[in-house]
């Protein structure tokens, strides 16, 4: 008798999807790539017919298709946010396991409602939460954990995203500038997973939090509006800190940073540098005193992808127990949404 797998359908071919869940599925422990959804005559349709010649996969046209299909144990949902929330919810009431992307749903009410549901059915339900096991991060949460730097007294995070890159891929005409079908701007969305990392990070609540958005076109980018949105964030254990997430940079500049403060005077760093495509999580002492360490990861697990998607597998297995779950969804999406509804 073969060693037990999960056998998944992957919806959501983009870049993500594409590059990093699709081999991520095929290539875990215990899983199955079963197949994928495509739609005819679009670019899905003919990455799907690649992977279906190379792996032999199945591809499927629709939905409700896949939910029936009694072969299918696990579903991942990368598809744009519109169509988390139906897709998911269809998953869940055919008794799937449910890999979904950020944010789960569009409003909080949709997301809690989806968390019920999985509850009932007795099946996993995984927000896609992967800087968590982001290796730069992860490196981090080892040295802080460690006591390198005491306690936290504040943290900076800032993620910056070149501007044409965004357009390409979130227009001004796009589901992403439609409050009601994504829940809010790209800020809003992309604000998700450092704010649940912080969560992680800590082992602590968000305790509070405030924005000040602006959004502004951009000199030679069309059909466009840059932001540069900025928190002051306060945990349950103390710390406070400034957030800053940013898409008006040119190429070149976009990057993102990590610091954590401590009450021993030493500063942990962690630098994404897209051109080397690697982390530098650097600990800071007194006067030139440093020590740094160069994290180079590769394919899916430069941001978690891989190592997330793994710990999926088990969970749905019942070898793991879920290290993340609705709730958290829905702590990040809680204070993520108050860009829209309270900004300063």
């Amino acid at each position: 008798m073969g060693e037990e797998e999960l056998k998944t359908v992957c919806a959501g071919l983009g870049f993500v999807g594409g590059q990093a869940h699709v081999p991520s599925f095929r290539k875990a422990p215990n899983s199955k790539l079963l197949g994928v959804i495509a739609r005819k005559g679009r670019k899905s349709e003919e990455f799907a017919k690649k992977l279906q010649e190379k792996y032999g996969i199945k591809i499927y046209y629709d939905w409700s298709e896949v939910c029936k299909d009694p072969e299918v144990d696990a579903v991942c949902v990368a598809t744009p946010t519109p169509f988390h929330y139906p897709m998911a919810k269809e998953a869940l009431e055919a008794g799937k396991h449910v890999y979904l992307e950020m944010p789960i749903a569009a409003n909080l009410e949709r997301a809690e409602e989806l968390g019920k549901l999985a509850e009932k059915q007795g099946v996993v339900l995984m927000p896609i939460l992967n800087f968590r096991k982001c290796p730069g991060y992860v490196k981090a949460k080892e040295l802080y954990d460690e006591g390198a730097v005491g306690k936290a007294i504040a943290i900076t995070f800032r993620e910056f995203i070149a501007a044409k890159d965004l357009a390409e891929q979130w227009p001004l005409t796009s589901w992403a500038w439609d409050k009601e079908k994504s829940g809010g701007y790209p800020d809003f969305t992309l604000s998700l997973w450092s704010l649940d990392m912080f969560r992680w990070f800590f082992n602590t609540e968000i305790k509070n939090m405030s924005w000040a958005p602006n959004y502004m076109e951009i000199e030679g980018v069309e059909n466009f509006k840059g932001y540069q949105t900025v928190g002051i964030i306060r945990l349950a254990n103390s710390t406070v800190g400034k957030v800053m997430y940013g898409s008006s940079v040119v190429k070149g500049q976009d990057t993102s940073r990590y610091e954590i403060f401590g009450n021993n005077g030493k500063i942990i760093a962690v630098q994404w540098d897209p051109a080397k495509w690697n982390f530098v999580v650097t600990l800071y002492g007194e006067g030139d005193e440093k020590e740094e360490w160069t994290i180079e990861p590769k394919g899916a697990r430069v941001w978690g992808h891989r190592q997330l998607i793994e710990h999926f597998v088990q969970a749905c297995l019942g070898k793991e127990k879920p290290e993340c779950d609705y709730h958290d969804a829905i702590e990040a999406m809680k204070w993520s949404l108050k860009i829209v509804s309270d900004p300063i």
